[in-house]
């Protein structure tokens, strides 16, 4: 089960870290692709903070073996990729354009 979860895990990382790429490549051409990226980094630094934040907070109260504190990590990773493409994706589709 652990292995599975693992590969997902990976994948996740892997295809929301190549709509990122995608994306950033279309976007850096334009202000208004600028301001979609810069919004989605505030989300991502925000998202990496509170995942940093949850992985210590565990360290420090229940102790963690190697493997857990790995899968935690993959979690993690998994997280911060997800939110900064979904606040790609988001910010892409909501902020005004200017004209």
């Amino acid at each position: 089960m652990k292995l599975v979860t693992t590969l997902i895990l990976i994948a996740v990382i892997v295809l929301t870290m190549l709509y990122y790429y995608r994306k950033a490549f279309v976007y850096r051409h334009s202000a208004d692709g600028q301001q979609i990226l810069a919004n989605a980094s505030q989300l991502t630094m925000s998202a990496f903070l509170l995942g940093l934040a949850l992985i210590l907070f565990q360290l420090n109260t229940f102790g963690i073996s190697r493997g857990n504190y790995i899968n935690s990590l993959l979690i993690y990773g998994a997280f911060v990729s997800t939110a900064n493409a979904a606040g790609v994706w988001y910010y892409g589709r909501h902020l005004p354009k200017s004209k």
